[in-house]
């Protein structure tokens, strides 16, 4: 990456700290877009001690006091993007994905976790995938990327949104193989059925170092046997998942675009919905009621279609489509917190295009919102894991918050093409206090 700059102190943040100004990095000369507020605050300086936010102060101070100095000639700071629904080791095409080396989707992931940095995004939510050496391997410095929170496998039923087995194989309760999403080395999917096998299967994420847990309550695009339509999981089988995290202080996140599904899941005590787009506003009202999250998608229909060409997920994709224009309107009626996230799949070239679903989001909220959904409100999301929470404060610009920001050369409440167009006017990355970039 050339000018990445190592903090040596990064993470040194405990009661023995040390805390002289050689480790203070003095960030001047910015508007800061504080991730909550829709206003600019002007007249203030950052001032970063080793991996956090130490505190903001006015504009001005003797420079000579800190032991770095970063310029940011009139440029617009932000905290660190998170992506809130992604899939890290869905890069490669979806024969590769599962019929391929899985050594090659992991190096494609590799990557990609680096390209993901190197566009602003410094955490992410993975929600279905196995992501959790990828995971230790960014957090012991051992490679560049975002931060993860994951999930690990999909919890699902038979016949649902993860359910890709031959049609020759029977279920392997009933002598049947793993399917293909359930091998170890995949571990994106588990087939259960009963509140006992969706409480094992929930069990068995956390083992293995899950934040949150994610099933699906409803039909999915990508999958063949269950119709946008369809309800996944009785209430019973989505409450026990949501007892077992919630005895580990952690949530659900579900997957579902129908509203009889969703409101299934609210009722059951789900936090995040996943996709949402067929909600009525029945649904959406209980949504704003539970105080729940939603996390729907734009970019990835469009990205989908070259891809989903067969007449299943052609139409599952046009349904989708139809019913964004109504989610949207009804989340902004009844206030609902929403997030900026993306899903996108089997397609590396298209998923170069991550930041390309913020700016298809303006026919319905200003860039002010948008760049929220991105950052303050996707920050709420990822910190329902509560006890799971293996880092701190993200997505804001606030004394003790994590040491993540963007400098951009033009004003991102304005227009958020200008983060969309990051290679022009993304000058500063810094993620936990390491400069990774810096071109003022």
């Amino acid at each position: 990456m050339g000018n990445r700059h190592p903090n040596p102190h990064s993470g040194n943040t405990g009661p023995h700290a040390v805390e002289s100004n050689e480790h203070r990095t003095l960030i001047k000369n910015i508007s800061i877009f504080n991730g909550r507020s829709e206003n600019l605050i002007k007249g203030k300086d950052v001032v970063l001690l080793n991996n956090t936010i130490e505190k903001i102060i006015p504009a001005g101070s003797k420079e000579d006091a800190y032991g770095h100095v970063i310029d940011g000639k009139g440029g617009y700071l932000s905290p660190g993007l998170i992506d809130n629904h992604l899939h890290l080791m869905m890069g490669v095409s979806q024969a590769e994905f599962f019929n391929g080396p899985f050594q090659y989707v992991t190096c494609v992931a590799v990557r990609e976790a680096e390209d993901m940095l190197m566009r602003g995004v410094t955490s992410c939510r993975d929600v279905g995938g196995n992501v959790f050496g990828l995971r230790k391997a960014i957090n012991t410095g051992m490679l560049p990327g975002p931060r993860i929170y994951g999930s690990g496998s999909l919890i699902a039923q038979y016949s649902g949104h993860v359910d890709f087995r031959n049609p020759n194989d029977m279920p392997k309760e009933w002598g049947g193989p793993l399917s293909t999403v359930e091998r170890p080395e995949m571990n994106c999917g588990i087939l259960a059925t009963g509140v006992d096998q969706v409480m094992a299967a929930a069990r068995h994420n956390l083992f293995l170092g899950a934040d949150f847990i994610k099933i699906a309550n409803g039909g999915g695009v990508s999958s063949f046997t269950d119709p946008l339509y369809v309800n996944e999981f009785f209430e019973e089988e989505t409450r026990a998942a949501v007892r077992v995290a919630e005895d580990y202080g952690t949530y659900v996140a579900t997957h579902v675009f129908n509203p009889v599904g969703i409101k299934r899941a609210l009722n059951a005590g789900v936090k995040t919905i996943e996709h949402g787009h067929l909600i009525d506003e029945e649904a959406m009202e209980l949504l704003a009621e539970k105080e729940a999250i939603l996390s729907p998608q734009v970019y990835v229909m469009a990205m989908l279609k070259p891809i989903y060409t067969d007449p299943v997920r052609a139409g599952k994709l046009k349904q989708a489509l139809d019913g964004m224009d109504n989610m949207f309107k009804l989340a902004k009626k009844y206030k609902v917190k929403m997030v900026y996230g993306t899903d996108l799949l089997f397609d590396y070239e298209g998923r170069k295009d991550q930041l390309k679903d913020l700016t298809l989001r303006k026919p319905w909220f200003t860039s002010a919102e948008i760049m929220i959904q991105a950052t303050g409100n996707a920050a709420d999301c990822v910190a329902l894991c509560g006890k799971r929470n293996m880092y701190g404060k993200l997505g804001v610009i606030e004394e003790g918050a994590m040491a993540d920001v963007l400098i951009y050369d033009k004003n991102i409440l304005e227009d958020v093409e200008v983060v969309e167009k990051h290679q022009e006017h993304l000058k500063l990355i810094v993620k936990d206090g390491e400069v990774y970039k810096n071109e003022l």
